[in-house]
């Protein structure tokens, strides 16, 4: 890699959306693709599929939704037969609705069966659409 080359990706990284920013394409998020853009959510919404604990982005945190077991298996069940019901997603973490863009309210994941899987989680709360 030329000098060159390590400038201008450093420079592209400084330029990098946040976590929680709106988008329209996964580009808006990050030039070197490791951020996408969810479309579903208003505006667009930044975001990284598929976290570990404690590696998100400072303004973020890991948090996972689990998978509800289908209508009458029970729970010690579901986890025996789909031990990976749960998706983790990078979420900008939030300590009211003003750390939040507009449209966005601040939210205890609990509230959408979803758990911050941080070690050392830096707040208990995250942006989403306010509905």
């Amino acid at each position: 890699m030329t000098l060159l080359s390590i400038a201008l990706a450093g420079g592209l990284a400084a330029c990098e959306a946040e976590i929680g920013d709106s988008c329209s394409y996964d580009i808006d998020c990050s030039v070197m693709m490791e951020r996408n853009c969810d479309h579903s959510q208003p505006g667009g919404y930044c975001l990284i599929i598929g976290c570990d604990p404690d590696r998100c982005p400072a303004e973020a945190v890991c948090v996972e939704f689990a998978t509800p077991c289908p209508e009458g298996t029970p729970e010690d069940t579901c986890a025996i037969i789909e031990p990976n019901r749960g998706r983790r997603y990078c979420l900008r973490h939030c300590g009211s609705d003003k750390g939040c863009r507009g449209a966005y309210a601040c939210v205890d994941p609990a509230e959408l069966h979803a758990t911050i899987i941080d070690i050392d989680p830096r707040r208990g709360r995250i942006c989403v659409p306010d509905v």
